[in-house]
């Protein structure tokens, strides 16, 4: 089975358990996604990241900002990141829900 990777890097649970400084060293600030059984079970994500994340979705949420202006660096190759951050920005602005679905 088939199973989209949400950003560039990737270690195994082991590996990751072992010492995950070196992991989040070794990604340079970006998220890592962690595996086991070839499966990702969970994303590490930076705190400076995911503060830059929040942020980003407070402001969507709030509607003060066109999602193209607010400024943010994290990326991920081959994902359009433009359409993720929409339709979570929908899902937030909409209120709460029971659709717990990617927001792709």
């Amino acid at each position: 089975m088939l199973q989209k990777v949400m950003c560039g890097y990737t270690t195994p649970v082991s590996k990751f358990k072992n010492n995950p400084n070196a992991a989040l060293l070794e990604a340079q600030g970006d998220a890592i996604a962690v595996s086991s059984n070839n499966r990702v079970q969970f994303y590490v994500v930076p705190a400076e990241l995911f503060e830059e994340m929040t942020a980003y979705c407070e402001f969507a949420q709030r509607g003060r900002a066109d999602l193209q202006s607010i400024p943010a660096h994290f990326t991920a190759e081959g994902v359009d990141m433009d359409k993720i951050t929409t339709g979570m920005a929908i899902k937030i602005k909409n209120g709460p829900t029971n659709d717990y679905d990617e927001c792709l």
